[in-house]
């Protein structure tokens, strides 16, 4: 039988995940997604607690978690560790079981009519309720660009050169060299968040923001984001 990496378990205020403590942090988060998909019809509107447990994980572990779920349910609250108990007689955990109606129409239903975009390999694309997600993997080449019509995840590079954008939020779990676009259809809630952040230019809704290299000495996590049709930029870290 094959292993289980990932198991879901519902409570009464969300889902625990509970994680391998020997695989891949890569094989993880690909399970993640898998899961996520074939069980989205169990979260509603999105609106719920989930908690991680099973292993020790690193901020850049966490941070490639949470950007997997931000995409899919980002209306979730992402937690570490056992929860809370409310109540002994409420405490219950429950196995989330897939109907056996739910399962091959979904994922055809996911890839139809998906292409991945050039040299780029396309992981996994989804749709949930509103919110649309793109997840790539790869280095994005100068004088290339990369677009999706929801979210954007891409598990690489963005180099000089190179311009990405999304109609949603914009999430690289790699370095920004080049220029990044977030809510490119003029929504000013949109944001974007790098592990290695130092870009040529960044756009979020109709605010545009130019920069030079001597602009980041310390090259680090960070995130943008919009306040009163200005650009703002903070370090980055996944909450502990």
């Amino acid at each position: 039988m094959e292993k289980e990496i990932i198991k879901l378990k519902g409570t009464i205020d969300g889902v625990k995940i509970y994680l391998d403590a020997d695989c891949s942090v890569s094989d993880i988060t690909a399970s993640l997604y898998e899961k996520l998909r074939r069980f989205r019809s169990f979260f509603g509107d999105g609106h719920c607690n989930i908690y991680f447990v099973g292993r020790e994980l690193t901020a850049s572990d966490k941070m490639r978690l949470e950007a997997i779920v931000s995409a899919m349910l980002p209306e979730s609250a992402i937690n570490y560790g056992e929860r809370k108990r409310v109540k002994s007689e409420d405490y219950k955990e429950q196995t989330l079981k897939l109907p056996d109606d739910l399962t091959e129409k979904q994922s055809a239903d996911a890839d139809e009519g998906d292409k991945p975009f050039e040299k780029i390999k396309e992981v996994v694309t989804t749709n949930f309720k509103s919110s649309r997600a793109r997840f790539y993997e790869g280095a994005v080449r100068g004088g290339k660009t990369l677009e999706s019509d929801g979210h954007l995840v891409l598990v690489g590079d963005v180099e000089e050169g190179a311009r990405i954008a999304a109609v949603g939020n914009v999430i690289v779990l790699g370095s920004v060299k080049g220029a990044v676009e977030a809510g490119c259809m003029g929504n000013d809630g949109a944001y974007i968040i790098a592990l290695s952040f130092s870009p040529s230019e960044i756009r979020i809704a109709k605010t545009r923001r130019g920069f030079n290299k001597e602009d980041f000495e310390q090259v680090s996590a960070k995130k943008a984001f919009l306040v009163n049709n200005e650009v703002y930029i903070e370090d980055f870290l996944p909450q502990i």
